[in-house]
C-alpha cells in the first residue's frame, strides 16, 4: 500500500465547508475513498472548527491540519513577508501553511504529493529528499507553468486536454501529462420545485409565464463576455426574450471600472430585460435555474474547464457556450451548442432565437444534457482519480527500474 499526500492552497478547508471549487472536487475524493483501492491518503489541509468536525465523518482519511492564523504563524509570515520585499529570498520555513507541512512530509514517506493551488513553488521547496517524479502538479486552470515549475514536477494532471496541451507547450523538459476532468455532485442539480413555487419566483423576479429567459451564472467580469450577452440578448426584438443574471452586480461604490459601468448602465437602462438577482447561496440556486429556458456561458478567454457547464446540465438546461479553451470537451452537440467568439454578439443572438423558435430541440437537448452530465458525477471522478496515480506510480516504479 502507498501513501498519497494532497497537499491544499491553505486559503480555504476539505472537506469543504466554506466552499471551494478545488476544495469540492478534493472533498469528492474524501468522500469516495476507500483503503481497497490499495492506498493511503493524507490531505494536508488549512484548519477550520467546522470541517475538523465534518471529517470525522470519514475516519479512513488522514487530514494534516495547518493553523495559518494563530499569532505565531502570523508573525513569522510576516517576517517571511518583508524579507521576500526587502531581499527578493524565500524562506519557507516561515511561510504560513507550508511552514508546518515540511516537517511532516521530510519526516514521512509519501509515493506521492500532489499540490491542489495555492503556491506550487513552496512545494518544491520544502519536499527536501523528493525526487521530480513523486511531485505532481494539479493544474485547475490555463496554467503556463515557470521553468522552475517544471524542473520541480515530474507529472502534471489538468482538467481537460487544453489545459493539459498548453503546459507541454511551455516545457523545456519531459513531463508526463494526465487528464482528470472536473466533476460534480449531481444530487446537487438534480432537484425540483412544486408549480406553484416556480409561479411565485417568476413573479417575484417580474417574469412573466411567456417570457423565454436566458440565464447566465457566474463573475461579472470581462473575460466572462456579461455584457456581449447583455447586448445579444437586447438585440433580439421581443420583449419577452429576457436575461436573468444569478451573480454579485458589483454595482457598489468601489465598481469604478469602465466595463463595470458600461455593464451598470445598460442593465439600468434595460430593467424590463435584464433581471439581476444578486448573490444566491449555492444550495438555493437549483431553484433559480428551474426557471431558464436556455443557459449561457460566453466566455471570451480560455475557460480552463466547465463546471457550471456541468452543473447546467445536470439540471437539464440547454446551453450556448463559446468554443473556449477546455469547455467544449464536457459537452456534446445534442445538449449544447457552441458558438465563435469572434462576432459573439450575433452569433449568441442568433442561437438564442433558434432555440426559442424550437421547443422540441429544447425538449431533447435537456434529455441529453442529464444523460451527458452523468459521466461526470463524484463516482466517476474517483474512479479516474484512482486510475490516474496509480499510473503515475506505475510509471516511477517503471523508471526506476530502467535506471
Amino acid at each position: 500500500m502507498y501513501n498519497i499526500g494532497i497537499i491544499m492552497g491553505g486559503v480555504m478547508p476539505v472537506p469543504a465547508v466554506c466552499g471551494g471549487a478545488i476544495e469540492t472536487l478534493i472533498t469528492s475524493i474524501v468522500k469516495k475513498y476507500s483503503k481497497k483501492d490499495g492506498f493511503r491518503l493524507t490531505i494536508f489541509s488549512v484548519y477550520h472548527k467546522e470541517a475538523v468536525e465534518a471529517a470525522k465523518k470519514y475516519p479512513d482519511v488522514r487530514f494534516v491540519w495547518t493553523h495559518t492564523n494563530t499569532f505565531w504563524n502570523l508573525a513569522k509570515h510576516a517576517v517571511f513577508l518583508t524579507v521576500r520585499e526587502l531581499t527578493g529570498k524565500t524562506i519557507r520555513v516561515l511561510q504560513r501553511h507550508y511552514n508546518e507541512i515540511a516537517p511532516v512530509i521530510q519526516n514521512e514517506k509519501f509515493d506521492l504529493l500532489i499540490v491542489e493551488g495555492g503556491d506550487e513553488q513552496a512545494v518544491i521547496d520544502i519536499a527536501k529528499g523528493y525526487q521530480r517524479e513523486q511531485l505532481v502538479f494539479h493544474a485547475h486552470v490555463h496554467f503556463i507553468p515557470k521553468e522552475k515549475t517544471v524542473k520541480g514536477y515530474g507529472h502534471m494532471i489538468g482538467v481537460s486536454e487544453f489545459v493539459v496541451r498548453e503546459y507541454e507547450k511551455a516545457c523545456k523538459m519531459p513531463v508526463d501529462t494526465h487528464v482528470l476532468k472536473n466533476a460534480i455532485d449531481i444530487e446537487k442539480f438534480n432537484k425540483t420545485i412544486s408549480e406553484a413555487a416556480r409561479k411565485k419566483l417568476r413573479k417575484k423576479l417580474g417574469l412573466q409565464e411567456d417570457d423565454f429567459v436566458v440565464l447566465y451564472v457566474g463573475r461579472l467580469i470581462q473575460v466572462k463576455g456579461i455584457l456581449e450577452l447583455m447586448q445579444a440578448v437586447l438585440a433580439i426584438k421581443d420583449n419577452h426574450v429576457k436575461l436573468l443574471v444569478i451573480g454579485s452586480a458589483n454595482f457598489g461604490k468601489w465598481a469604478l471600472s469602465s466595463y463595470e459601468r458600461k455593464v451598470k448602465k445598460l442593465a439600468k437602462n434595460h430593467s424590463e430585460r435584464i433581471i439581476f438577482t444578486g448573490y444566491i447561496e449555492n444550495k438555493e440556486l437549483y431553484k433559480y435555474s428551474l426557471l431558464a429556458d436556455v443557459q449561457c456561458v460566453p466566455s471570451l478567454w480560455e475557460e480552463a474547464a466547465g463546471l457550471v457547464v456541468i452543473e447546467a446540465m445536470a439540471e437539464g438546461i440547454p446551453t450556448i457556450i463559446t468554443n473556449s479553451g477546455g469547455m467544449a470537451e464536457y459537452v456534446n452537440e445534442n445538449a449544447t451548442l457552441i458558438v465563435e467568439r469572434e462576432n459573439i454578439i450575433t452569433n449568441l443572438k442568433k442561437e438564442i432565437c433558434y432555440l426559442k423558435e424550437h421547443l422540441g430541440v429544447r425538449k431533447q437537448m435537456s434529455e441529453n444534457s442529464r444523460t451527458q452530465s452523468k459521466k461526470y458525477d463524484e463516482a466517476f471522478y474517483y474512479k479516474n482519480f484512482v486510475e490516474t496515480i496509480n499510473k503515475i506510480v506505475d510509471e516511477n516504479k517503471k523508471s526506476i527500474k530502467e535506471e
